[in-house]
């Protein structure tokens, strides 16, 4: 306070002994000036270092969005890999366009579509009640699988399940032929054989559980006794028939026949199919019973069975 006082004493001093303005402006100068000072005591101590630091500044970059997959790129420049999700290459994730096995619950038959075939002709509705129909679904030797008949007119598709009157089914890999032959009252008989069915696998309910047969010509090779599955048909038809128990039929436990031209070739065989299934659908060994049979040429194929029931 006494600096304070010495300060102002000064400044009253300096404005009375300082010389007076020319003219008018000399009355209206201030006579008195007074300096008035705020805060506290002076003091040398430094005030607190004030910096901004970012708490997150080390993962900053990591939780950030990648630019680049949020840029339009053309096609034409990147690979295919590179413009889809990863998982899409994974081989345990399911493959769709593979469409060995049909979501459809039998085999379908245009049967009116072959009548028309067979008189070269389109028929309306009228004149196709004028025609009876029947089919049948001959095996390799020519004998008779199945047949069916009927007196109104042909339908536009007929659904077959692939078992016969006697509750056989269909087997994987063999042909069958369809025969269509038609009738009308003043019509010569009509007789047209249709495009031969040979199936990689086929699928059916049982009392044991769901059987998947599966064609042993597709899986190791014409003459069925490789020891490895063929490249593509067989790896194709193996990840087709994996994918279906992965759609329906996760977790069942099941059992794994092979029949080949000796044991030992089924042995080895029905070994490389338990190890794609196990890898494929995840499974321990426990779930995958495995068993070979030796059987004619005609009668080789893969059984699966999943213990449904």
């Amino acid at each position: 306070m006494n600096a304070m006082l010495a300060l102002i004493l000064a400044a009253a001093a300096a404005a009375q002994t300082a010389p007076s303005s020319v003219g008018a402006s000399s009355a209206s100068a201030p006579t008195e000036i007074v300096v008035r000072g705020e805060g506290g005591k002076l003091s040398d101590a430094k005030p607190p270092l004030k910096m901004e630091v970012d708490a997150f500044e080390t993962i900053r970059h990591d939780v950030l969005p990648d630019d680049d997959l949020l840029l339009a790129a053309s096609p034409l420049t990147v690979a295919w890999r590179r413009t889809h999700p990863d998982f899409l290459m994974s081989e345990r994730v399911i493959e769709p366009w593979l469409t060995t096995f049909s979501e459809r619950t039998g085999l379908p038959f245009m049967v009116r579509e072959q009548l028309e075939r067979a008189l070269d002709e389109k028929l309306d509705e009228r004149s196709a009640r004028a025609w009876s129909w029947s089919l049948t679904i001959a095996d390799e030797d020519g004998r008779p699988f199945h047949h069916v008949e009927g007196s109104g007119p042909p339908p536009v598709e007929w659904l077959w399940s692939g078992q016969n009157a006697q509750g056989q089914w269909l087997s994987a890999g063999r042909p069958y032929s369809p025969v269509y032959r038609f009738s009308a009252r003043g019509q010569q008989p009509r007789t047209l054989v249709g495009s031969a069915i040979q199936l990689k696998g086929v699928v059916h309910q049982e009392d044991g559980g769901l059987h998947l047969t599966l064609d042993s010509s597709s899986l190791f090779g014409a003459a069925r006794t490789d020891t490895e599955l063929s490249q593509p048909d067989g790896a194709d038809l193996m990840r087709s028939a994996a994918d279906l128990i992965k759609r329906r039929y996760a977790g069942l436990p099941l059992t794994v026949t092979v029949y080949a031209n000796t044991q030992k070739l089924a042995e080895i065989q029905a070994a490389v199919v338990q190890t794609y299934l196990l890898r494929e659908l995840m499974l321990s060994p426990r779930y995958a019973t495995v068993q070979g049979e030796a059987a004619p040429f005609a009668d080789q194929r893969v059984e699966i069975v999943m213990l449904n029931r």
